[in-house]
């Protein structure tokens, strides 16, 4: 068999298999089509390749070709300033998962018609010919989902903030545009009937009360719930480093551990360097236990509920109970007290209203709404009687 380079073969995807093995297929418009071999660069690799190649054949030439990225962008357009911006370090110091998810963002809003009756995508519209209207467009799509057009509107104004050289490379036009809940991130709030119909449902001695249970005393999300094991642990206190923002601006968390959350734990065998495993024994991907937590609540009956759904509901539960910004910030690993103040000012301002309520007097003249007056009273009966 004669050894031959494949280099840059369009529509082959690789994939990483749990054991290390490099696997990879032919991917067009969005769909595996076949599993190719192994050796990439094999005869017999290149063979299978191009044999579906030609069996794909229809779907290439409905989609086109791919072609070269300064082919397709124009300058000076409002897909141009996106790439730019996906090429700016404010984009490139992202986490993996969180460029994936803006970039999903701004491609669907590149292919959207500038409106009902004009077909042109927006991809292709002249930066100095795109206004707020536009903006307010883009938002107004998603008006059904408040938070998703919200994150379109933040995205966008990450975009219109790209510079090069120093320079902004047009006005922020999208910082004139107004979201729709500004202080909302879109996710329901567990309350404590639902963390207990969840516990339940699974039992107390499975693995999803023993996340329920991490999470309802530490407030870390997913991506720290996926890694948060014994060697986190420092005597009566977990530490570790938050993976969110791990790369621009890291904070560095340390959470005493409840008594209750001890109580759990102890009941669990360690097994790995996690306290949570997949059924192999083996921990947790970021996105793996997302989609097994999601799994638990829908079984439970609650799919409207998420993992972040608990967080809010720590978060609401301490402010209730006077913890402050500062404590708030500390457990959480907030870094102002913009979203501690969500919570602290819902709290304070349903102690306030408690106490307001305590203080109203009306000179007392209040208890004549219970007074009952003998006369008017047996006057009723009696028309009451006479009407038998």
């Amino acid at each position: 068999m004669t050894d031959v380079a494949n280099i840059d073969l369009p529509y082959v995807e690789k994939n990483k298999s749990r054991h290390k093995t490099m696997r990879y297929y032919l991917r067009i418009d969005g769909k595996r089509i076949c599993r190719l071999p192994d050796d990439i660069n094999s005869e017999e690799f290149a063979v299978a390749y191009w044999k579906a190649r030609k069996a794909a054949q229809p779907i290439v030439e409905r989609i086109g070709e791919a072609k070269p990225i300064s082919v397709v962008v124009k300058q000076g357009t409002f897909r141009w300033l996106c790439m730019e911006y996906m090429r700016s370090k404010g984009f490139t110091s992202l986490d993996v998962t969180t460029q994936t998810r803006r970039r999903n963002i701004i491609e669907a809003m590149w292919i959207e018609p500038l409106s009902d009756t004009d077909a042109r995508p927006f991809s292709e519209i002249p930066l100095p010919k795109m206004a707020i209207s536009h903006i307010e467009v883009l938002r107004d799509r998603k008006k059904a989902v408040p938070f998703a057009a919200d994150e379109r509107l933040k995205v966008l104004r990450q975009v219109f903030d790209t510079k090069r050289e120093g320079e902004a490379i047009t006005p922020n036009i999208a910082r004139a545009v107004e979201p729709f809940n500004q202080h909302s991130d879109g996710h329901e709030t567990a309350t404590p009937a639902e963390l207990e119909k969840f516990i339940e449902h699974h039992g107390v001695e499975s693995k999803a009360v023993l996340y329920l249970s991490i999470q309802m005393y530490t407030g870390l999300r997913v991506s720290d719930l996926s890694v948060i094991g014994p060697q986190h642990r420092r005597g009566n206190e977990l530490r570790l480093r938050l993976f969110k923002n791990r790369n621009r601006t890291p904070v560095d968390l340390i959470v005493p551990i409840h008594p209750i959350l001890e109580g759990v734990l102890a009941r669990h065998k360690v097994t790995a360097l996690t306290y949570l495993v997949t059924e192999f024994g083996k921990p947790f991907s970021i996105k793996g236990l997302g989609n097994r937590i999601s799994d638990w609540w829908r079984q439970a009956g609650m799919g409207h509920l998420t993992s972040h759904s608990v967080r809010k509901g720590l978060a609401t539960d301490v402010a209730h109970n006077e913890a402050t910004d500062s404590m708030m910030e500390a457990m959480f690993g907030w870094k102002d007290g913009k979203t501690s103040k969500i919570y602290t000012r819902n709290a304070e301002r349903a102690r306030l209203s408690r106490q307001t309520v305590a203080k109203i007097q009306w000179d007392g003249i209040g208890t004549r709404l219970l007074a009952i007056d003998e006369d008017s009273s047996s006057e009723g009966v009696a028309e009451c009687g006479s009407g038998l």
